[in-house]
C-alpha cells in the first residue's frame, strides 16, 4: 500500500520565497500548497487540515504572527506544526513571534538542512 505524503502548506507574498520553499520540502517528501495570504490560507483551514504550515512572519495584510493566533484560536487542539520564517533575527522578536504560538521559527535564507530539521518528512507518521 503507497502511503500519501503528507500536506505542508506555505503562505508568503513572495513568490521566489515559496518557490524555494516548494523545492526543499518537496525534496523531503512533502505535498505542498501554496498562498499568498494568511486571509486565503484562513478560508482554506475551513474545508481542510494540513499536516504542517510553514508561514512567514511578515506579510502584509494579516501578518504570520497575527494568522497563527487566529489558527491557534479557531482551531484549538488541532496538531498542525507551524514553523514560521523570518529575516528578522533579533533574540527579542523571536520570542514575540514564538509567543504567538509558533512551533519554530527560521531565519531566512533558510538552507536545505534547516528546512529538514524543522519539517521532516517523517512527521506524518505522527498522524
Amino acid at each position: 500500500m503507497m502511503q500519501l505524503r503528507p500536506d505542508v502548506w506555505v503562505v508568503d507574498d513572495e513568490e521566489v520565497n515559496r518557490v524555494l520553499a516548494r523545492a526543499y520540502l518537496e525534496r523531503l517528501g512533502w505535498n505542498v500548497k501554496e498562498f499568498t495570504s494568511g486571509h486565503d490560507l484562513m478560508r482554506s483551514l475551513r474545508l481542510s487540515r494540513p499536516h504542517a504550515m510553514l508561514v512567514d512572519v511578515r506579510m502584509p495584510g494579516l501578518s504570520g504572527d497575527d494568522l497563527i493566533r487566529q489558527v491557534r484560536d479557531e482551531f484549538p487542539g488541532e496538531a498542525i506544526r507551524v514553523v514560521g520564517y523570518t529575516a528578522h533575527c533579533a533574540e527579542e522578536a523571536i520570542k514575540t513571534i514564538m509567543t504567538a504560538g509558533f512551533d519554530q521559527v527560521l531565519i531566512k535564507p533558510v538552507s536545505f538542512q534547516q528546512m529538514a530539521s524543522a519539517l521532516p518528512a517523517t512527521l506524518n507518521a505522527q498522524h
